[in-house]
Formats: structure tokens, sequence, C-alpha cells
């Protein structure tokens, strides 16, 4: 049963969406009202061409299962085949990112399997290759200490009724999901003394997934049809996690108003943030706490919150950069609230000295706080050069 959704103005000015055909667009937003609270619809060209495009008989199902293609492609639907009846479906990747739901009503849909791989990579490219539990980078390829590798955690355990629907699942390490099993109900989560050497693992990762084909075949399990194609999952800065309108946070309840808008660019001789495969969080605290730590008490963990927060409501890396920049360069700590402090700063020295407006003929034009006579002059002055 089609359901009420929300389309949000980042919608439109999304790049990703932008280079794809209109129909491809529409039939995206077609796919929020077509899922159900947990983002599942049936993939199929037949129903989605009933469903969406009823009246375009210009379109055939063959053209609508090429527009589905495209999604596919991009990232923003994982197909899958699901179910007794081996049924081709599909997940919205981040619906619970831009669709706030009230009142979710359960599912009736099965879910992707979690013992393939690939749903298990979609869910860490959707959390953005980061633990949910201690905040760190996960690899995105296999190594050799496992208990820095990828694990799915269940928010609400099995045992005590949770699915395996996406609203519930979150990527973690393997030893943090283990701990978290093993810590009593409420205790805060410590992150355990497993997790050494993290950051070489990591490393380690993104230097074999450069050598990594991105199209390596599917898993049978992964719906095999002819509308469907491969994701890169190793591109640069995933479209997953960087979209516009993927990366925010839930309408009205999220993250969205906790940072300013974004400033202008401010020019400086600092480098870009180079873009070289690993999660761009990873990539901006590695940078920065090799030039700030020294001398300073920065903790990895909250530096990484932060900035994956701000990356996550679409601040520019480049802007966020230069934020991080001015704060360590003061020594202040990094949080939401300082980077406020940074960005305000930075577009204040943005804004010109004056607001005087240079008229066409060379005379400045004094703004309205001045004196009006001022005004009058210039206006007599046109007064005489008509009259002339």
């Amino acid at each position: 049963m089609p359901r009420i959704r929300t389309v949000k103005p980042e919608f439109w000015e999304d790049e990703l969406l932008g280079v794809m055909p209109r129909d491809a667009r529409l039939l995206f937003i077609a796919t929020f009202n077509m899922a159900d609270d947990e983002g599942l619809l049936r993939w199929t060209p037949a129903y989605i061409k009933a469903q969406a495009f009823m009246y375009d008989d210009d379109l055939t199902i063959g053209d609508v299962g090429k527009l589905m293609q495209r999604l596919t492609d991009a990232g923003i639907v994982f197909p899958f085949i699901g179910g007794v009846a081996r049924q081709q479906m599909a997940v919205i990747v981040n619906f619970r990112k831009h669709q706030r739901i009230n009142r979710p009503q359960k599912s009736k849909l099965v879910p992707p399997s979690l013992g393939n791989y690939k749903v298990r990579e979609m869910y860490a490219r959707r959390d953005g290759w980061t633990c949910q539990l201690c905040g760190g980078g996960i690899p995105e390829l296999p190594v050799a200490n496992d208990s820095h590798n990828l694990s799915i955690d269940h928010i609400r355990p099995v045992a005590a009724g949770g699915s395996d629907h996406p609203s519930n699942v979150r990527a973690t390490h393997q030893a943090c999901n283990k701990s978290r099993r093993d810590s009593p109900d409420g205790d805060e989560f410590i992150p355990p003394r497993s997790l050494v050497g993290l950051e070489a693992s990591v490393s380690d990762a993104l230097n074999r997934s450069r050598n990594r084909s991105v199209n390596d075949s599917l898993n049978e399990s992964h719906a095999p049809s002819n509308f469907e194609a491969d994701t890169d999952t190793h591109s640069e800065i995933s479209s997953l996690n960087h979209s516009l309108m993927e990366g925010k946070g839930r309408e009205g309840k999220g993250r969205e108003g906790n940072y300013p808008p974004t400033p202008a660019p401010e020019p400086s001789s600092e480098p870009a943030v180079v873009q070289t495969g690993r999660a761009l969080p990873d990539q901006m605290v590695d940078g920065f706490l090799d030039r700030f730590k020294a001398g300073n008490a920065y903790s990895r963990r909250q530096v990484h919150r932060t900035i994956a927060e701000a990356l996550a409501n679409e601040t520019d890396p480049h802007e966020l950069w230069a934020a991080l920049v001015r704060l360590g360069e003061s020594s202040k700590p990094v949080s939401a609230g300082t980077l406020q402090f940074a960005f305000s700063e930075i577009r204040r020295s943005a804004q010109p000295a004056s607001n005087v407006i240079a008229l066409s003929s060379g005379q400045p034009l004094p703004g309205p706080d001045t004196n009006l006579a001022g005004w009058a002059a210039v206006a007599a002055s046109f007064d005489t050069e008509d009259t002339a």
C-alpha cells in the first residue's frame, strides 16, 4: 500500500541524481511511496511499471528496467533475492536517514540475508565504514586481525525479539560487537583492547582495495537480473555517504540544526583534502592529529565523531578542513560547538568590510545607514545632467 513520504529540497540540488534521466529521478521518488517503513519494496520491472508509470505508454517494461539499473548503479538502491519464494526485492539504502517515520509499522517483507557479505558491505557503506559503537574506521577488506573486521550488530538483540531489518542493524568491529554482547545491559560501552593496531589494519585494507576490481561478481543471493549491476563500493567519496540528499539527518529531528550554514571557502595555502579511497573521516582525522596532536590532548574518538557528523550534514570537506585548522592552530577542542565558532570566524572574515556600493561613474554610493543627504546629492547631480 502506498505511503505518505517527504521529499527534501536538497533532492533537487543533488549532483548524483542530477546526472540521471528525469524518469530515473521520478522513479527514485516513487520508491519512497512504494517502500514500507524499513525501506523495503518489490523490485521487478513489471511491478515498478504498474506502480510508478501506469499511464506512460511510451515506457516499456524494458525501459523501466534500465531506469531501475541507474538507481542500483548509483548505490542508492540495493536489490536482492529474498524469502522462500525467491522474490526480487530491494532496500533503499539510506531510507531511515532522510525519511522520518512517526509510527513505524513492522515490515511484512523479508530483509536481505546478513549471511551474504555483499549485504553486510552495503550496511557498512551506509554507515560510512565507521563502527557505530567505538567510532573507529572499519577495514573495507578483511584483515589478518579478525577483531578489526566488519561485523553486523543487532541494536535490539535477536534473543530479545530483534530482527534483521535495516533499522535494527548497524556496522561494527567484530571485537566491539562481542564486547557489547558480553557487557551488562545499561553499561557504558568501552572499546576493547583488541582494537590496538586498528589504524594499521585499515591502511592494509586500503592498499589491497586499490588493486581490487570493482567488477567482482555478486554472490548468488544478490539478485541476478538483467537490470542489475555491481555498485562501486570503493569510490573516492562514496555517493552513498556524500550525496546531498542521502546524507541528511531525519527531517525535523536529525542533526541538520547542529551546524551553521556552510561558509564560503577561505583562500588558504592549506593542501586540499586528498581523496585516496579511504573513508573520508579517517583521512581528515589522521591529517588533523598528525599536525596538531603534539602538545594537545585531542581524543581521536571525539575528533572522528565530530568530523563524521559534520560530513553527514553535507559540510564541504575543504571548508571543514579550514575550520579544523583554525581550531588546531588555537589549540581549541574539536566539537560541534567549537566548529560553529570556527565557521562563524570564517564567515566573518569573508564578509566585505564596507557597505559602500560603487556606481558605474566611479562615485561611491553610501549604504542605507548613512546620512540621507548623501543620497539627495547624488539625485541632484542626476537632475542637473538631465536638464543639461
